[in-house]
């Protein structure tokens, strides 16, 4: 059992930033794997070594409260204060499409495979096919940030049907469980009606609030990048917190306070411009370093190890696979950038940027503990995370 002593805390958060600026530089030298992806691997060593009790390292678990409230809304905001919401306009049509009927399509697939291969019943495969059909924006924002060789457009298509998607299955995990466990008389129309409610409203929090944090800094005129990444900080939690009182999917909320807050403010002098980037960018980096690496850790502490048999994994990998392929290629008559269908190559693109990520598994770990498929969904999870952030980013260099 390990004993808490600061000074041995210290070290460990010493040669954790020694460890950190190793894997950056090396996956920067040889970009065999994002960077992420090593931190990733690192996390599951450790969890590991915690596991079978091979050392004596302080205890570390993904909590989903963590997760969707403190890195949640840096994370969001980062991904989205990136976009131009001018170009972002020629690929809404086509995230929408992903982010909704290709959830939905996906979600059904992945209810089919669980039903047949492990009995499930339809409305909880629905629930695990939901959870883990969203793709998620951090982990793909930070494999694309390792693709150099995609266009801007593609880039924000993807990123943007990530962030879109993730908000939509977070208002259907909603409406889901409380089928599964409260029983509750949800009518398709009723439920329907509710979903698209629901987004409506954490659009338009966003939207106010992104606009009200804009006139308070033209109010006071820009001067200082501390004032600028004040603002921007209080912004993205505050989208996010007042969404989540309100019981509606705060991730949409923070990117839609991100784009209405506005990409290049015109009146921000340059110096202050760049300053506040680096200093989301650094933000992004620390969060998404920490993110990967309690969920690496977090696999050997969650994941039932005697349920990983051979067919375990060709289900859960073909689930990963194929929910994703039907959903793409029954909407890809539909895919378009501007007035540009997407090309054969396009379509694989979007397939293999396609990475599962921690806000599935703090979804899982949301459900309460008594849930009877709890253990079966989180490995299935973890599973069909792990191989989309390790194969994913392998077979999407291929592609480009």
């Amino acid at each position: 059992m390990y004993t808490f002593s600061l000074e041995m805390t210290i070290i460990y958060v010493i040669f954790g930033f020694v460890l950190l600026n190793a894997v950056t530089y090396y996956s920067m030298r040889y970009t065999f794997l994002p960077g992420v992806i090593w931190v990733l691997l690192f996390g599951m060593l450790y969890g590991a070594f915690n596991r079978f009790g091979i050392t004596d390292l302080p205890p570390i678990d993904l909590d989903p409260y963590i997760l969707f409230f403190i890195l949640v809304p840096i994370l969001i905001f980062a991904a989205s204060k990136k976009m131009c919401l001018y170009h972002f306009r020629k690929v809404l049509g086509a995230s929408l499409w992903l982010a909704t009927a290709g959830i939905l399509i996906s979600a059904s697939i992945i209810a089919i495979i669980t039903h047949v291969a492990f009995d499930l019943p339809l409305l909880e495969g629905m629930l695990i096919g939901a959870i883990l059909s969203a793709t998620d924006p951090i982990a793909v924002g930070a494999i694309l940030h390792e693709a150099k060789t995609l266009q801007t457009d593609k880039k924000m298509l993807i990123e943007g049907e990530s962030i879109l998607n993730d908000g939509f299955v977070v208002a259907l995990f909603a409406i889901l469980t409380a089928m599964v466990f409260a029983k509750n008389d949800f009518t398709p129309l009723l439920s329907t009606g509710k979903l698209i409610l629901d987004i409506i409203k954490a659009l338009l929090i966003g939207l106010l609030l992104g606009r009200g944090a804009r006139a308070l800094l033209h109010l006071w005129k820009y001067e200082g990048f501390y004032i600028q990444i004040n603002m921007t900080l209080a912004l993205a939690f505050a989208a996010f917190f007042v969404a989540e009182h309100f019981h509606l999917p705060g991730i949409l909320s923070v990117f839609a306070s991100a784009l209405s807050f506005g990409y290049k403010p015109e009146i921000l002098k340059e110096e202050i411009n760049n300053a506040q980037e680096s200093i989301w960018e650094y933000l992004e980096y620390l969060a998404n370093t920490l993110l990967f690496f309690l969920l690496g850790e977090s696999f050997f502490l969650h994941a039932s190890l005697e349920m990983i048999t051979f067919g375990f994994l060709v289900i859960s990998i073909a689930a990963l696979f194929f929910s994703r392929l039907f959903a793409i290629g029954i909407l890809y008559p539909l895919l378009c950038i501007g007035n540009e269908k997407l090309t054969r190559k396009d379509f694989w693109i979007l397939n293999f940027s396609g990475s599962r990520g921690a806000i599935s598994i703090a979804l899982i770990l949301l459900l309460p503990n008594d849930f009877v498929y709890k253990s079966l969904f989180l490995t299935l999870g973890f599973v069909m995370v792990l191989v989309s952030l390790v194969f994913y980013p392998m077979l999407l260099k291929k592609v480009l």
